[in-house]
């Protein structure tokens, strides 16, 4: 089925006059573009191109990852031939293009992410203690710069680049540490040791950098085993040779993407050897669930007119509807706090969130649980930040009276 998909990117150029549509059509046929500018008003957005791609695609539902692959090509020629950046900035909508057998058609509307997640409350005196009695060791310059591709790989927000950054500091280590031990030669089908029968010995020779990256793995991790060895291997074999975790997915640990934080647990482990024993013990240290960044985005399927502009093509700006994630409460940096209420006063908060006024909103963010003939309550920081201010200001008011009951006794009760 005929398709068009409707997609916001990041650029550093853009089309030399706002009214200017660029079209590339593939001479293949798989699809056409149409790029132009999304003018703004002021400098706190970002500079965005719009570009609708025309494609075909067996069904509305797999054409999300067909328009992917598309669009892929598309910025991959577009950064060739100008040498600037192109970045998918979010997606809109996919309408069902097919000639039309009547005014309505299918549509997969996008909501807006939420750009900025609020950051996980972690850092702590701990934290700063135990980066200066890091400090303390001379860090050698190899094991400085296996901890900036290390950084590096945190950060990166491509899957395949966080690999390919992590794998670059597993080398470094694994070169500075290489033992100066001669190894013996293995056959590459039992992995025996090989024999010379005219010199009548077993070849050896100092550790190939595949060999040293293979021993520091093993030496790292308790649980990393040949196989995953080997498939953090082949897996970098398949990325430096230019394919994607997605080509190669059939190959990997479901979801693709976890070989990611497979290799950087293992790589995290393998640079706290190299600090001395008695400098990493009793360090506060943290290691994430995962390293992978995930965005969490909403799509509805609908039915509705989509009109057309002046040259027949779909105008995919139209109006008609908007889809938003309302998040869950005022953005946050610090920890929420947790109180403690008893039953009836519980009763007379639920009771506020039903009450019209300035407090509603926060109350229904507050989430409860009851134990043990009280109920626990967990307050978001700013939240609690608004409650206490008012109480220093000796405000009037039902749900300020019902938070000084609650707090000004014995303050906050730690769960």
């Amino acid at each position: 089925m005929r398709c068009v998909a409707n997609f916001e990117i990041t650029s550093s150029v853009s089309v030399v006059t706002d009214d200017l549509v660029l079209t590339i059509k593939d001479p293949n046929g798989s699809f056409e573009a149409r790029i132009k500018n999304i003018p703004r008003s002021e400098y706190t957005t970002p500079f965005l191109l719009s570009l609708h791609l025309y494609f075909e695609a067996l069904s509305l539902k797999e054409a999300n990852d067909v328009a992917d692959d598309l669009l892929a090509n598309c910025l991959n020629m577009l950064a060739f031939t100008t040498g600037s950046s192109f970045r998918k900035h979010r997606i809109r909508q996919i309408v069902d293009a097919e000639p039309a057998q009547g005014a309505m058609r299918d549509v997969h509307l996008w909501s807006e992410v939420i750009e900025h997640d609020d950051p996980q409350p972690f850092l702590q005196p701990e934290h700063a203690g135990s980066i200066e009695r890091l400090l303390e060791f001379d860090v050698p310059p190899a094991i400085r710069r296996a901890l900036r591709w290390y950084r590096l790989g945190i950060h990166a927000g491509s899957p395949d680049d966080q690999f390919a950054y992590f794998w670059f500091a597993l080398e470094i280590v694994a070169e500075f540490q290489k033992p100066t031990a001669k190894v013996h030669d293995k056959c590459p089908h039992c992995q025996s040791a090989l024999y010379c029968e005219k010199c009548e010995k077993h070849p050896e020779h100092r550790p190939y950098a595949k060999q040293a990256i293979r021993a520091l793995m093993m030496a790292a991790d308790a649980k990393c085993d040949e196989a995953t060895v080997d498939l953090l291997d082949k897996t970098r074999n398949s990325l430096m040779h230019g394919a994607t975790l997605r080509e190669i997915e059939s190959a990997l640990p479901d979801p693709h993407e976890s070989v990611v934080d497979i290799l950087g647990k293992i790589l995290f482990k393998a640079l706290v050897r190299q600090f001395p024993k008695e400098v990493v013990n009793g360090a506060y240290m943290g290691l994430p669930s995962t390293y992978l960044h995930y965005k969490v985005n909403a799509y509805g399927h609908l039915r509705t007119v989509v009109p057309l502009d002046q040259e027949g093509h779909f105008d995919l700006e139209f109006k008609g509807f908007k889809m938003t994630m309302v998040p869950p409460g005022p953005p946050q940096s610090a920890l929420p706090s947790h109180i403690r209420m008893t039953l009836e006063q519980y009763d007379r908060l639920r009771k506020l969130s039903y009450s019209p006024g300035d407090h509603q909103e926060m109350v229904k963010r507050i989430r409860v649980q009851e134990h043990d003939g009280y109920v626990y309550a967990l307050v978001l920081a700013t939240d609690m930040a608004r409650i206490r201010k008012a109480l220093e200001k000796k405000e009037e008011g039902i749900w300020q009276d019902l938070f000084r009951e609650i707090l000004d006794p014995v303050g906050p009760k730690e769960i």
